[in-house]
């Protein structure tokens, strides 16, 4: 077969410009420290890394539920101390006034306090976290889930809102998804913390055993109160192995989030030392080119006879 000037240059002028294009791949991959910047490049890589990346997001927001439910349960942990602060001091005075030692005078004056003690506990029921009611439970009511003013309401102090002829009770806790497969209760809601607790009814028992001059009704409100402590003290407990649990998923979804990383790393990054010797050894391949193909391209007739 008869190989021409012509052909001969028009295949030099094709290897010339692959190994240009694969110089040009290798520079590129070495500048951006990627080796897949599209699907096409690598179908399998780039659907491993798509997956990884989708991943990613969702660890994103899981750590979001995350932070903000460790806040929730901060919030409710500090507010049930003050409740156990509260008692402690209702139980103090209900000691000192169930005794001889007491008239109506000082039991009036416990009854002041108690009181306050009651507006208190009442104030920290309706604490707000951001824009919600930290114990308003699932109600979708804007209204404080306990109001001061409803004493005469059963149950009491359980806030009536407005158009409502009965009392709401703020229930249920909105689950948070920490996980793909895990989800968690918030904070516990008023109910269980102020009411099912004996908390508001305790001091109640204790605020009328005081205004009426009753000793035996002040010493029963003493078991009262001691009972609603321990209510609360169990309250604290469950607190805190939730949130060892926020904790322990924090600390899975970074070890997650970190597996992932290296996985689209690997899929999408190149060995650096291994793009920049691939680099060289193209550009050396790409000059030995050129230096072949100048050759061949300057030869003429002449050549050929010699």
């Amino acid at each position: 077969m008869r190989i021409t000037n012509a052909l001969q240059t028009h295949d030099t002028i094709a290897q010339l410009m692959t190994n240009s294009a694969r110089l040009a791949e290798a520079q590129e991959r070495v500048s951006t420290g990627l080796k897949v910047k599209t699907i096409s490049d690598d179908p399998t890589a780039g659907a491993g890394i798509m997956e990884a990346s989708s991943a990613l997001r969702g660890i994103e927001q899981f750590r979001k539920n995350v932070q903000g439910l460790g806040a929730q349960l901060d919030a409710e942990d500090g507010a049930l101390s003050q409740v156990g602060d509260v008692l402690t001091r209702a139980k103090e005075l209900a000691v000192s006034q169930s005794g001889a030692n007491a008239d109506i005078q000082t039991r009036a004056a416990a009854a002041a306090e108690v009181k306050e003690l009651i507006t208190q506990v009442v104030q920290i029921g309706n604490t707000k976290l951001g824009d919600a009611f930290l114990f308003g439970g699932t109600n979708s009511t804007n209204a404080p889930p306990f109001d001061i003013a409803q004493v005469s309401q059963t149950p009491t102090y359980v806030a009536i809102p407005a158009g409502q002829m009965a009392p709401q009770l703020p229930l249920g806790s909105r689950s948070v998804e920490i996980s793909a497969a895990q989800t968690m209760p918030g904070v516990h809601d008023g109910n269980a913390v102020f009411v099912q607790t004996g908390v508001l009814t305790s001091l109640q028992a204790l605020y009328d055993g005081l205004t009426t001059n009753s000793p035996t009704a002040i010493q029963a409100s003493e078991t009262n109160l001691d009972n609603a402590m321990g209510s609360v003290q169990a309250l604290v407990g469950d607190v805190g192995a939730r949130r060892n649990q926020i904790d322990a998923a924090g600390a899975s979804l970074d070890v997650l989030e970190t597996s992932l990383k290296g996985t689209k790393s690997n899929l999408s990054e190149v060995d650096m030392e291994q793009a920049i010797t691939e680099m060289v050894a193209r550009q050396t391949a790409y000059q030995a080119a050129m230096m072949a193909s100048s050759k061949v391209m300057g030869m003429s007739l002449v050549d050929y006879l010699r």
